[in-house]
């Protein structure tokens, strides 16, 4: 094949009423469905309800995939749950001094990196919505929780009770939506062997898929279990997924949004 690369437009033509197609579906697709902030959750939600619509469509994922989803899911909740406690005051859950100044602080910096980013967004039709922008770091998590006694102590709140309060079953709920959006792909399943092209996944191809294009790995977790599969299509928003499968996975589909498609002409220029 000429490229590997298929537009949401092109794939949704292709489909016939009832057929029934399978589908390895990325994190990144997973995260714009479910968050309405995302740059691209209008364009994904249209495509996955019009897709479905048509065919009889099973989106197989893996569990690094879940893991992936969840954790992007963590940051958010936490994030939006600590700046309610700065922006506005709950007397049900009092904040020490010291805990307030460092949300404030990491608040800061949020804004600043939104600030700084929002006019490329704007220019960059290519552009890749970036956790990092909207939601705090692992290491601004992490100072703000050093800041948290873990229990109630007097009239401080502990780390524990903001967890309970802003995450634990949001998580949970966000774990049952893609539970009953996906399927997990795996070997071991009876139902699913007729998937494979063998019993087993050779884990070690991962770490040369990681290694020929640079992807981070656990993305090439992803590829390489695509590649154990006779499924056809593999559906990402990720700019080194869909490097890498035309680099590693020239027999398998990726199918990205149309406005990203012309971005990969020249780069991958020759590689099919």
């Amino acid at each position: 094949m000429a490229s590997n690369r298929i537009g949401f437009k092109q794939f949704k033509n292709k489909l016939e009423k009832g057929q029934q197609v399978n589908l390895v579906i990325d994190s990144n697709i997973l995260i714009a469905n479910y968050d309405e902030l995302h740059t691209t959750h209008e364009i994904v939600r249209a495509f996955l309800e019009e897709i479905d619509a048509i065919a009889d469509i099973t989106f197989f994922t893996t569990v690094t995939t879940k893991a992936e989803f969840l954790d992007y899911q963590r940051k958010r909740f936490l994030t939006e749950g600590l700046f309610d406690l700065v922006d506005e005051y709950n007397k049900d859950i009092p904040l020490s001094a010291d805990s307030r100044h460092a949300i404030n602080l990491a608040k800061g910096r949020r804004n600043k990196r939104q600030g700084d980013e929002e006019a490329r967004a704007n220019k960059d039709h290519d552009y890749e919505f970036d956790t990092r922008v909207s939601y705090l770091t692992d290491n601004e998590i992490k100072e703000i929780k050093k800041k948290f006694r873990a229990r109630d102590i007097g009239n401080e709140t502990g780390w524990l009770k903001v967890c309970d309060t802003f995450l634990k079953e949001k998580l949970l709920e966000q774990e049952k939506l893609i539970d009953m959006f996906c399927e997990y792909l795996s070997p071991h399943r009876t139902e699913q062997k007729a998937h494979f092209n063998q019993t087993s996944v050779d884990w070690k191809k991962a770490t040369e898929i990681s290694g020929s294009s640079g992807m981070g790995f656990s993305d090439s977790l992803i590829l390489n279990m695509l590649l154990h599969t006779k499924i056809d299509y593999i559906l990402t928003l990720d700019y080194d997924m869909i490097y890498a499968a035309a680099v590693s996975a020239k027999n398998k589909w990726v199918v990205l949004p149309d406005s990203r498609i012309g971005s990969f002409k020249s780069t991958l220029k020759g590689l099919q």
